[in-house]
């Protein structure tokens, strides 16, 4: 096959199982990029199954990037937060036949990071994208038993998707569109209704912008933190609401530079937890766009 054709037909897998394991669509765009390098440079007659192959291979750099970037995260100021991705349901979207939206969402993302790497691996290929044991243990050089047994610690960790209360688009869209109001108007009595005294907010500013080093819980102390930095935000900044890791987001920008993206985690038709991403690294794949 043509590799113009392997690069269409696999980079929507790659890249969802890139951006899963590693929560940066930075880092995930580069590890599909080496893997068809890889790929060019290996001796067609050695590759059997080249979905295998190259999901092995993307596997195989994750893991190697994982190991660096643990070490990295344990002097990471303040809240750590995957980078957020513009999903808007676009049919040219990488991730558009591979989105589960609940195992996209940052607060599903963070869950995996509770994971060793070897349990992230195996449980995405098994949970999210339906691998067979057999073949998962080709990809990650382990027996399929022991792939099996990896799974199931796995899920009896981070416990069952379908136990999550997982919103409809339906019914976080207001409360987004509230929130929005809150922001914009600096009304932020608005937010009252919205939060509870158990909603925690997480700021990621990655030490490169002014956020907050723990994460803030409970609705008064969320709207007294708005309130206080709302004088620091610049004054033309303006609100989309956007398609964000599957849910209804929130980007801030000043003229056309994001400055911050918001996500939210809702249950029970509460927000239980805002998680807003300032760290300017985080952001340049928006700010390409």
């Amino acid at each position: 096959m043509e590799t113009e054709q392997l690069y269409n037909d696999l980079k929507p897998l790659l890249f969802s199982l890139a951006y899963r394991m590693m929560g940066s669509v930075m880092d995930a765009e580069d590890i599909v990029q080496e893997a068809f390098i890889t790929l060019q440079n290996a001796q067609s007659d050695e590759v059997l199954n080249i979905k295998a192959y190259m999901c092995k291979i993307v596997t195989n750099s994750c893991i190697n990037r994982l190991k660096s970037a643990s070490r990295q995260r344990e002097t990471y100021l303040g809240p750590w937060l995957p980078e957020p991705y513009a999903t808007n349901g676009d049919s040219k979207d990488p991730l558009n036949n591979y989105i589960s939206k609940e195992t996209l969402s940052t607060a599903y993302l963070l869950l995996l990071q509770q994971l060793s790497t070897m349990e992230r691996v195996v449980f995405l290929l098994r949970e999210v994208f339906q691998y067979p044991f057999n073949e998962i243990a080709e990809m990650v050089d382990k027996s399929s038993g022991n792939c099996r047994q990896i799974f199931y610690r796995a899920k009896r960790s981070i416990g069952d998707i379908s136990d999550k209360n997982i919103p409809s688009k339906t019914n976080t869209g207001p409360m987004v569109e509230q929130f929005v109001q809150a922001l914009v108007t600096g009304n932020m009595d608005r937010l009252l209704n919205i939060l509870t005294s158990e909603t925690v907010l997480f700021t990621d500013g990655g030490g490169k912008a002014k956020a907050a080093i723990r994460p803030i819980v409970g609705q008064d102390l969320i709207t007294r933190y708005f309130t206080a930095i709302r004088p620091e935000v610049p004054q033309n900044f303006t609100c989309d609401i956007l398609e964000i890791n599957g849910y209804p987001g929130i980007v801030l920008k000043v003229m056309d530079y994001i400055f911050a993206v918001i996500t939210f985690q809702i249950m029970d038709d509460r927000i239980s937890n805002i998680y807003i991403l300032m760290n300017p690294d985080k952001l340049l794949h928006f700010n390409r766009i």
